[in-house]
């Protein structure tokens, strides 16, 4: 499941997450509601209660780590990580407007955490495994980490023909403005099959692992450019420094392409999220 297995494609990743950092602060507080709806399955899977340690890999601008904070209380702690320093300015600015004093932050590879060995009674991670150079070592290190009985969370995009606003902006964006990231812009999208996820945890040394999945279509409104917050995010400092001339191109090729979806005058866009689970034994 790994595109590319070396230091290269980790340092690659790490210069792409830094360019989006400043698109993903900006826009975290105005897609909180919408991640609230797949963030909470998420957590109820992981089981976390009041009092209880928790480790949230790739925690990028917040979440979930911001509310499994306030799931586990003041009794308890969540460590916020990331490997991109940039990632995480989001998060910190959030959780200091929150008042929350029970998460902490530190920049940590997924792949090599420096946590002894069954230090967390839960670890999540929400759409950042299917990033990850090498998601088995990431796993295996998750589950290192967990003491015995604690379980371990993922959330990661089903197929990429099942989430539209994703595959009508990427195929704008790889058009228009960046073809030669076709392969990051593609990328989350590559552990989404039923199954794969499943698959990767039992082959790490879970055990009870259980596999979930949401399907909806988000209604978005047909009178506001509601993409403008996903293509900050998702192409960072290149959407950011595009021309006038670029940016209208690119909103062009997303308009057309939106009309395979209208329904009156609104968007019925359909969303396909996947979740696994497993406990350490």
């Amino acid at each position: 499941m790994t595109l590319r297995d070396d230091d290269a494609f980790r340092e690659w990743q790490k210069q792409a997450w830094t360019d989006r950092g400043e698109g993903w602060d900006r826009r975290a507080d105005e897609m909180e509601e919408m991640s609230k709806r797949f963030n909470d399955p998420l957590l109820d899977l992981a089981g976390i209660e009041r009092g209880m340690i928790v480790l949230d890999l790739a925690s990028g601008a917040g979440e979930p780590a911001l509310s499994a904070a306030r799931r586990v209380g003041v009794a308890g702690q969540v460590l916020a990580t990331d490997f991109a320093p940039a990632m995480m300015a989001g998060i910190r600015r959030r959780a200091k407007a929150a008042g929350l004093s029970n998460i902490g932050f530190e920049v940590a590879d997924a792949e090599s955490l420096p946590y002894p060995v069954a230090s967390f009674d839960r670890v999540t991670c929400r759409f950042g495994l299917m990033f990850f150079p090498n998601p088995a070592q990431a796993l295996k290190e998750a589950l290192r980490v967990l003491k015995p009985k604690g379980r371990a969370a993922f959330m990661v995009w089903g197929p990429l023909a099942d989430n539209a606003l994703f595959s009508l902006t990427m195929a704008a964006a790889i058009e228009t403005l960046m073809p030669e990231e076709e392969e990051f812009l593609t990328q989350p999208f590559t552990l989404g099959l039923p199954g794969t996820l499943h698959g990767l945890m039992q082959e790490a040394g879970f055990a009870d692992v259980e596999e979930k999945s949401i399907q909806v279509k988000s209604r978005a409104p047909g009178d506001r450019p509601f993409w403008r917050a996903n293509l900050d995010m998702m192409l960072g400092r290149r959407y950011a420094e595009a021309s006038d001339a670029q940016k209208q191109a690119l909103e062009e090729a997303i308009r057309r392409q939106l009309e395979a979806y209208r329904e009156g005058d609104d968007y019925r866009l359909p969303v396909h999220v996947r979740y696994a689970a497993g406990t350490k034994p």
